[in-house]
């Protein structure tokens, strides 16, 4: 498996995860459905078309160097990629509609 794909779709796949979780809990229903709408699309095109295939490919054919290293940038990847759609969601990075303002921050009714 090209382990850049893998760190990219990893990274996109927690981002948007993050994003669901943390509208979940603003007051914004609209932003949280289209969060959750986005969020289970890629889980499923990720998982069931990307890395559960590859993955499995991996660890039935590949070395255990191939193994851990699979393990490590899937681990690093997701990591990162909630921490930086929280820095986002904050206002750290400002994205439009990603980023928490009046109602949608989590925690403000």
């Amino acid at each position: 498996m090209n382990l850049i794909i893998l760190f990219v779709i990893a990274f996109i796949q927690n981002m948007v995860f993050t994003w669901v979780s943390r509208s979940r809990n603003s007051g914004n229903v609209n932003k949280h459905m289209i969060a959750s709408i986005c969020s289970n699309l890629i889980w499923f095109i990720c998982n069931f078309f990307i890395l559960f295939p590859e993955i499995l490919k991996t660890v039935q054919e590949g070395s255990i160097l191939d193994r851990v290293l699979v393990l490590i940038i899937y681990t690093i990847a997701t990591s990162l990629g909630s921490v930086v759609m929280m820095k986002v969601n904050l206002g750290h990075w400002y994205i439009p509609f990603l980023t928490e303002n009046g109602k949608d921050k989590v925690g403000e009714r």
